[in-house]
């Protein structure tokens, strides 16, 4: 698959969530699990090809650039459906930034630093403190055979543990989705991403940045509708 293919599935995946999020609780049980189970690609997806994204882009601050303008554009829509936290983009932002950090020079304790402070900054945002830590170990296992794999793994094992305890102590649609989120959605991202071929296929940036914003405005608006 070339990144073209992962984006579609990503903003497939975060589609679907975001439906289950906003309208699950009028739905029936198991169109929303099934639909929380399709979001569990998204951000895995967008983690990866942050990554990606950072080792091929011929400008880190144009890169960032861009994260910010449109974070701010969808933090509007994206606090009408879900509250104040930041949305995923900051996330993105701060994993990108870290990634910079630890790219760059030879202070080992600057950069456990700068983690610990985006990390603790990220928990305010969309994702909380895995955001970022997944965007790290998928940066530094990258050149392992499976690291991706592994990566996910480490993730998944310590989302979905609890995920697993609270489906069985109280199944309902949001921790049974919740579960699947972690375990299928999960699996079936790494599948994807094991699969990436490292070509960029279609260039539709400008629609990806897009379309974030504009699906969440389009979620708010028919909450008023229905």
């Amino acid at each position: 698959m070339n990144a073209f293919a992962l984006k579609i599935a990503a903003i497939a995946g975060m589609t679907c969530n975001h439906i289950a999020n906003v309208f699950g609780a009028s739905m029936p049980e198991a169109p929303t699990v099934a639909l929380y189970m399709v979001g569990g690609l998204t951000f895995p997806i967008m983690a990866y090809l942050l990554c990606e994204g950072y080792r091929h882009t011929s400008s880190v601050r144009r890169y960032a650039e861009r994260l910010a303008l449109f974070a701010v554009i969808s933090q509007v829509p994206y606090s009408l459906l879900f509250g104040g936290q930041g949305n995923v983009l900051i996330t993105l932002l701060i994993g990108l930034g870290l990634l910079r950090v630890l790219d760059c020079g030879n202070n080992a304790l600057a950069k456990g630093a700068a983690v610990i402070g985006g990390v603790g900054l990220s928990f305010f945002c969309d994702w909380g403190i895995v955001g970022p830590l997944l965007i790290v170990l998928f940066w530094h296992l990258h050149d392992r055979p499976r690291g991706s794999a592994l990566a996910m793994t480490v993730v998944a094992l310590g989302l979905g543990i609890p995920a697993l305890s609270q489906a069985v102590a109280d199944p309902t649609p949001v921790t049974l989705g919740a579960l699947g989120y972690y375990t299928v959605g999960f699996g079936a991202a790494t599948v994807l991403i094991l699969n990436y071929n490292g070509q960029r296929g279609r260039p539709m940036k400008w629609f990806f940045y897009g379309y974030y914003p504009t699906h969440l405005l389009a979620l708010w608006a028919l909450t008023l509708l229905l």
